[in-house]
């Protein structure tokens, strides 16, 4: 995934000449028309990937709050069969904690690591937003110049 996003970086850093041939303003929309159905592809890409991802944080977060929940249940139980002098309960209660708490610790290390992910996804998706805006604005005004151009020629 992280080739996938310097891809998007690059993407939205190269810069079209829309200036550089005047007069084949047809080819510089084609140009721009091009390097916006690519812009279109990618986001549709980095939007599918964003929701994947913050459907995953929520699952994970959802298991951690219930690991964290069965922990506390563990904890219930290691001091209730410790005031009821069941010592083999207590220590199993206890080593059931312990695997629970790596398992809160786990789900919440993932569900981190997941988020950082979508986060950069994110910042992606509105990058490439902003950078799609802007081509076509600037789309906008070479199709207006040509439609300029072409009302001032004589008939």
């Amino acid at each position: 995934m992280n080739s996938l996003i310097q891809h998007i970086r690059t993407l939205i850093g190269h810069r079209v000449q829309i200036s550089s041939s005047p007069p084949m303003p047809e080819t510089q929309l084609a140009l721009l028309d091009d390097y916006c159905r690519q812009m279109e592809d990618y986001l549709d890409v980095v939007s599918d990937i964003t929701e994947t991802l913050a459907v995953g944080v929520k699952q994970l977060r959802r298991k951690q709050r219930h690991f964290e929940t069965l922990v506390h249940e563990a904890n219930v139980n290691i001091e209730t069969f410790s005031h009821e002098g069941q010592d083999k309960l207590a220590k199993a209660a206890a080593e059931r904690k312990l695997v629970l708490s790596q398992a809160v610790k786990t789900c919440q290390q993932e569900a981190d690591h997941q988020n950082a992910r979508l986060l950069e996804f994110m910042d992606a998706k509105l990058q490439l937003e902003a950078r799609l805006i802007e081509i076509n604005r600037e789309r906008a005004l070479l199709e207006a110049q040509l439609d300029q151009d072409i009302s001032l020629q004589p008939m």
